[in-house]
């Protein structure tokens, strides 16, 4: 049997800014349909991990490979980027989703799922056949009906979903989820949580910067715990969650109400 490569592989990543090391040699490796949950306190490194996974922070060693396919730079001393256009075809393939919605708020729900495949692939789409995808896609996360609504009359968590449905719309291998619940209400967060725990079910591959330790618990394959720009812990969520190995770890855990019900 022909061993399958990892959908994303990391060898060590290196960032900085100035003088400050954030990132110090990230090395991990994730599975086709894996869900891979990111914690850690601010300042740990988390986010930027994130970021410079779909190259929206330039790293300045190491490697990033998705499905078989060195991203971002030309050669392995990070030293030639790859073009403006081959980085937005790369990029295409890897779903983001931020803690801000980062809705256009003078396009309707629809138009905002649209946009982006229509700027990418512009008169060679089928609007028809992109319209009734996007459509499908509003009625995945429980919005079908909204696809007329501008954004600005949504709720957070109607939003954050719209978020989402844009991402998808690419269709990428891959979606990266940054603190997505964080800047919302506690009553609307679970609407979220819903629909990403749906995507995993359905098979995504998922790298997830969240606070949110049920859902590390019920959906997550791994856990990774960073601190001070490397991986400290990592392993199957009960395991790491319920006998942390470090006391750092331990101290971060202690800080959220969620251990109560572990």
């Amino acid at each position: 049997m022909i061993k399958k490569e990892p959908m994303i592989q990391v060898c060590d990543l290196h960032k900085s800014f100035g003088d400050h090391s954030v990132l110090r040699g990230i090395t991990t490796d994730i599975a086709q349909g894996e869900v891979v949950v990111v914690l850690g306190s601010s300042g740990s490194g988390k986010t930027t991990f994130l970021r410079c996974l779909n190259f929206l922070e330039e790293y300045e060693r190491g490697e990033v490979i998705v499905d078989g396919n060195r991203m971002w730079y030309e050669d392995e001393a990070c030293t030639t980027k790859r073009s403006i256009k081959k980085i937005a075809e790369d990029r295409a393939s890897i779903g983001m989703v931020f803690q801000n919605f980062n809705l256009f708020p003078h396009l309707t729900v629809l138009e905002n799922l649209m946009l982006a495949p229509l700027k990418v692939k512009g008169s060679s789409i089928d609007k028809v056949k992109l319209k009734d995808y996007s459509m499908d896609l509003l009625s995945s996360v429980g919005l079908e009906e909204k696809w007329n609504a501008q954004p600005g009359t949504l709720s957070g968590g109607q939003q954050q979903r719209v978020a989402i449905a844009r991402a998808l719309v690419m269709k990428p291998k891959i979606m990266l989820f940054d603190e997505v619940t964080s800047a919302l209400d506690p009553e609307l967060v679970g609407e979220v949580l819903t629909v990403m725990a749906k995507l995993a079910k359905d098979g995504m591959t998922m790298v997830v910067v969240t606070h949110e330790i049920h859902f590390a618990l019920d959906v997550a394959d791994r856990i990774i715990f960073m601190d001070s720009g490397c991986v400290a812990e990592e392993g199957p969520p009960r395991e790491v969650l319920l006998k942390p190995k470090t006391e750092r770890f331990q101290t971060f855990l202690k800080r959220f109400a969620e251990m109560q019900y572990l």
